[in-house]
């Protein structure tokens, strides 16, 4: 019976030793998907822990960038828990409570801040533009709110979606935090390139590259966890263009796809059209930037698309055309437009884009744009004739 007492006391000692330094083996559950580096460096730092205290998150509109870093906020926030044993066990985040008020949006220790946030209440408070990351953005979210403990999770986090669209006073704000953050906070930025922030900001940065996801991949996710039928799954993985953030808001909202098939139309009326209707899309184009940058900077990435279809089909490469379903359309433009102006075209439309970026005036900037545009014959065009049925 001694004996016995001993050999469970021996036991009951290891028992707690191995739950002191029991380690999960991995996280599993991340909404993220088809990052495989970046996730698997994610969690071996997270690990080892060695985690930086700051993240920028880089890549394309809609490839995932700020599902990884509710992802990241998600993972610092869940405890691991050691089974009966004391040997590790998966931090599982489809299952956290405190996932599960992150990505709702009610997580008092979790801040997500892009131009359109609106400012703490005080007697100061000034107007949000809308359009930038202002400085007192900085000031009374993540200054202050850096100098308090976590209330509810294990660290406190402030992801700047856009961070990009920081202006410059508020870059330098930033700077302070991320020279000097406390140990229980964790800052995470997104934005399309490294390039287009401060270098002073991305040197205080672990940089996380996200680069588009296979269609492969985008289509078998649409299939598996949202129902998508097979031919549904195949279109949309293929206008994705490797963002899997663009299908999956297809498959919520129809829309999307019309407004596809609806831009496609107008750049080819824009290409066929007159000068006056040119001008007319440029200022309308400008009106909007000042309410929505990104859906102007998204409509310039699908002019580059178009135009990349046409140079497709002049070389009748029509296995690699992203809208096939417009590829009559693409055809007959292709007969009345030379390589040399396609190329032009996608020059000046890339020329508007890092004016846009670098603050320039936008309807000036989209009236250049318009006159270095190509011009195609509406009459050799039978597609643009409603009743020929083409394309739709």
């Amino acid at each position: 019976m001694k004996l016995i007492k001993t050999c469970l006391r021996r036991v009951l000692i290891l028992t707690d030793s191995s739950l002191s330094v029991a380690k999960h083996t991995s996280v599993i559950g991340w909404k993220t998907f088809g990052h495989t580096g970046p996730i698997r460096l994610l969690t071996k730092s997270f690990e080892t822990n060695r985690l930086a205290h700051a993240y920028l998150i880089t890549g394309p509109e809609k490839v995932g960038k700020r599902t990884l870093a509710l992802d990241i906020a998600c993972m610092v926030n869940t405890e691991p828990v050691a089974d009966m044993f004391g040997q590790s066990t998966d931090i599982d985040l489809s299952k956290s409570h405190q996932a599960e008020r992150i990505r709702a949006g009610i997580h008092s220790d979790v801040e997500v801040i892009d131009p359109a946030t609106e400012l703490p209440a005080s007697p100061e408070r000034k107007a949000v533009s809308k359009t930038t990351i202002s400085i007192d953005h900085i000031r009374q979210i993540v200054i202050s709110g850096s100098s308090t403990k976590p209330f509810e999770g294990m660290k406190k986090v402030f992801i700047l979606d856009g961070a990009h669209r920081m202006v410059r006073e508020a870059e330098t704000s930033l700077l302070k935090i991320l020279e000097e953050a406390p140990d229980h906070v964790l800052i995470v930025l997104t934005s399309p390139t490294a390039e287009a922030l401060s270098q002073t900001v991305v040197s205080r940065c672990q940089l996380l590259e996200l680069r588009p996801v296979e269609s492969q991949v985008i289509e078998s996710k649409l299939i598996e966890q949202f129902g998508t039928d097979e031919a549904q799954a195949r279109l949309l993985s293929r206008l994705a263009r490797g963002s899997p953030g663009w299908a999956i808001d297809a498959i919520n909202d129809p829309t999307i796809i019309d407004a596809h098939n609806q831009a496609i139309l107008r750049f080819a009326e824009i290409v066929t059209g007159s000068i006056e209707s040119r001008f007319r899309y440029a200022r309308q184009t400008a009106g909007q930037f000042w309410q929505d940058r990104m859906a102007v900077f998204y409509e310039i990435e699908r002019w580059i698309e178009w135009w990349r279809d046409v140079a497709m089909m002049r070389h009748k490469l029509i296995d690699n055309i992203i809208n096939v379903e417009w590829v009559d359309l693409f055809s007959q433009i292709a007969t009345e437009i030379t390589e040399e102006q396609i190329s032009a075209a996608v020059t000046a439309i890339e020329n508007a884009r890092h004016a846009l970026e670098a603050n320039a005036v936008p309807q000036l900037t989209l009236e250049v744009m318009m006159l270095d545009l190509p011009w195609a014959d509406p009459a050799k065009i039978p597609s643009l004739n409603p009743e020929s049925g083409d394309g739709s």
